[in-house]
């Protein structure tokens, strides 16, 4: 396991760095392995870093996630063939979240994608090497080497998801001038030290936030801007863990590979889904050309979808085990409608929140629950996000300070 790249600048545990807390951590426990880094549940506090994200800005260290660098003349047919949706018409400098599906409509993964140019994009999974997938898709559209060169660059490229409703009066402090006049999704390049930042209005909190992404000689000029930033607006704006990432994406309804639907990399027969049943279906266009998936997807379609995305809300602090069933009166009777695929405690909406995945059948049930340690707790289901925050997609953003 390898230390990721802010690790010693986040960490609040003064008595123990990463050695000392890797020997004394059990994984899942205190920490996952993502990408062979550790990923921290916290760096001294979740609650802390939990209501640094909601109530002014907190540092999380995207580094680890993978990236492909898809680069030349066949690019975008390529990555339109990959994808669920096309984007080599979208504009140049935006982010795209995108989604790939196997040969029978089952997710593979979801995935951010950033166009640079029309023969430049970065593509972004969380942690599983797709590169023989590719290999295969570039066989089967017939391209040529010249024309399509994808690169692993996981370890060429630092960043930092700079979140909350501060995150813009901060990068604005650091130097990054207009800042808060991108817009959702937009992509702009900044002058930092001798070299350049590349951020985006993106993130996954739900909240008002960014993405910075740097080089790796850049890490030190980045330590130092935000070390300023802390000392000119008095605030602590430390780094968040895992913990607080997931009370947030689950606030805001986001998915996770892995954790809401099975992939090669975490296999559960039965727990694949399709874009749809996980609520990704605004990501598919079955109406264009030809992508990995779309037959299968267009035959789903029509015989009507297995499952529906729900979100849950349950007023106790204990946390299901993930799978957990999930039952509800029906007609009078008592059915096993679904489960629960992963759960947080919200500090902010003071109950425990999470995904379910329910059976087509059941879809319109709302009052459901589970067992835990034999007592039946009552759970709520809903459609959409749990939290809607304005100063997520308001332009100009708020140099709130």
């Amino acid at each position: 396991m390898k230390k990721s790249a802010f690790f010693d600048f986040f960490n609040r545990r003064q008595e123990a760095g990463f050695d000392c807390f890797l020997a004394a951590s059990n994984e899942s426990d205190d920490y996952i392995d993502w990408n062979d880094y550790v990923l921290p549940q916290n760096y001294g506090n979740a609650e802390f870093e939990y209501q640094a994200i909601r109530q002014s800005c907190a540092l999380f260290d995207v580094s680890p996630i993978r990236k492909f660098r898809i680069q030349g003349l066949a690019a975008g047919k390529f990555l339109d063939y990959l994808l669920t949706r096309p984007v080599s018409g979208a504009s140049a400098m935006t982010g795209i979240y995108v989604a790939f599906c196997n040969a029978d409509g089952s997710l593979k993964d979801d995935s951010i994608l950033y166009k640079y140019a029309n023969d430049d994009y970065l593509l972004m999974p969380s942690d599983m090497d797709h590169s023989p997938h590719f290999d295969v898709l570039r066989q089967q559209l017939g391209i040529q080497a010249a024309d399509l060169s994808i690169v692993d660059c996981t370890d060429d490229w630092l960043g930092v998801a700079v979140q909350g409703p501060k995150s813009a009066g901060v990068l604005s402090t650091m130097g990054f001038a207009d800042v808060a006049d991108l817009k959702p999704f937009e992509v702009r390049d900044y002058p930092l030290g001798q070299g350049e930042i590349r951020i985006a209005r993106m993130g996954f909190t739900a909240d008002l936030g960014y993405e910075c992404w740097f080089t790796t000689g850049l890490q030190e000029q980045f330590e130092q801007a935000i070390t300023a930033a802390r000392d000119t607006l008095g605030l602590e704006i430390p780094g968040y863990g895992l913990t607080a990432l997931e009370a947030c994406r689950l606030e805001g309804g986001f998915i996770v590979a892995g954790w809401d639907f099975s992939t090669e990399a975490d296999p559960a027969p039965g727990f694949e889904r399709s874009p749809y049943e996980v609520g990704l279906g605004w990501l598919v266009n079955l109406d264009g050309a030809a992508f990995v998936g779309r037959k299968a997807l267009l035959e789903k379609r029509d015989r009507g979808h297995r499952y529906y995305l729900r979100n849950l809300q349950i007023s106790d602090s204990r946390k299901p085990e993930d799978g957990a069933a999930l039952y509800a009166e029906v007609d009078g009777e008592e059915c096993l409608i679904g489960s629960i695929s992963c759960s947080a405690w919200s500090w902010g909406l003071e109950a425990m929140i999470g995904n379910a995945s329910i059976d087509s059948v059941f879809s319109d049930v709302r009052k459901a629950w589970t067992v835990i340690d034999g007592e039946r707790l009552m759970a709520r289901l809903s459609v959409g996000p749990q939290l809607n925050l304005e100063r997520r997609n308001k332009v100009p953003a708020d140099i709130e300070l």
